[in-house]
């Protein structure tokens, strides 16, 4: 979920979202987690990890420096807040969270050798116990790096039951923030990697990929893949089958069109991740032209609220 920042995709002057209120549910942030670095596992206080996440999911280059601290601040109550839904995540292999984009990323490294350790350090600080909350409970405080220009819900994504605060929103920010991309493969290419998973093999050849249904933000929700066999499947699905093989850079997002053209496969879409909750590059255009930090979060969690919680 890592995006570099830079100035030219971050813009000016747009609509400011309104502010989340603060109240004080019973919800509260593990004292400390035990994380996965690679192959060890580190018991880690809570705000050394949030600073450490922050700085590892995020790098405001050519930012000034008060719309970096705000950038920061954002990430340091997305990093507080997913620790807190999903600790004991892997609790099974013993720890909470690992170090990865399965979880967060976490380089603690990063706290001793970025330019950008004071600025979150003193973000984690100001947002010090601040976590996202909707009704009594911690909010699944979803991030990604590019929306593309609308955010998608969760239950278009993955399926399974509707959360409120991660309905798509159109991302009102400047039209040069978000970025497109294109991807171009023999169809031979991909069939190699759609056959790695049973939902995706066509079987000994790909004659063709249509997008046979689309959500409310433009992704393709649903694809269909047309071989020696005839699969339908959900368009995240696809794009992790592919990019499993091909890279993450690969296809990119699910909000793409797609075509057959010269013998190759012709993507062209817009986004990097699943789209659902925070975009990164949308809350870093918010943070330049001065939103808050309450501001940013309440544009792509509507009628979740800002909560002060405490230790356990």
């Amino acid at each position: 979920m890592q995006v570099l920042l830079t100035a030219w995709l971050l813009g000016i002057a747009a609509c400011v979202a309104p502010r989340i209120p603060e109240a004080a549910p019973a919800i509260s942030v593990p004292a400390q987690l035990r994380i996965r670095v690679g192959s060890s596992v580190r018991v880690v206080p809570i705000e050394e990890y949030v600073a450490g996440s922050a700085l590892s999911e995020v790098s405001p280059t050519n930012v000034p420096a008060a719309a970096a601290r705000r950038i920061f601040e954002v990430q340091a109550v997305l990093a507080r807040t997913y620790a807190t839904t999903h600790v004991g995540r892997h609790a099974r292999e013993g720890f909470d969270l690992c170090d990865a984009t399965h979880c967060q990323l976490y380089e603690p490294d990063r706290l001793r050798t970025s330019r950008f350790a004071d600025l979150a350090r003193e973000a984690t600080a100001n947002t010090a116990g601040l976590v996202i909350a909707f009704g009594n409970r911690p909010a699944d405080a979803l991030y990604h790096a590019d929306c593309g220009g609308h955010t998608a819900s969760g239950e278009a994504v993955w399926g399974g039951a509707p959360e409120a605060y991660l309905h798509g929103v159109r991302d009102q920010v400047p039209g040069l923030t978000h970025t497109t991309w294109t991807l171009e493969s023999a169809p031979d290419e991909l069939r190699r990697a759609l056959a790695k998973d049973p939902r995706t093999d066509v079987g000994r050849r790909l004659d063709a990929i249509r997008v046979a249904r689309r959500d409310g933000s433009d992704r393709a929700s649903s694809i269909e893949l047309r071989g020696e066999h005839t699969r339908v499947v959900r368009g995240e699905d696809f794009r992790a089958v592919v990019n499993a093989t091909l890279g993450t850079r690969a296809v990119r997002s699910t909000r793409f069109a797609v075509k057959k053209s010269g013998g190759v496969f012709q993507f062209s879409g817009s986004g990097f991740g699943h789209g659902v909750g925070l975009c990164q590059l949308g809350a870093a255009a918010r943070a330049k032209r001065g939103d808050s930090m309450r501001d940013i979060i309440g544009a792509y969690y509507r009628g979740a609220r800002i909560v002060s919680a405490r230790d356990r």
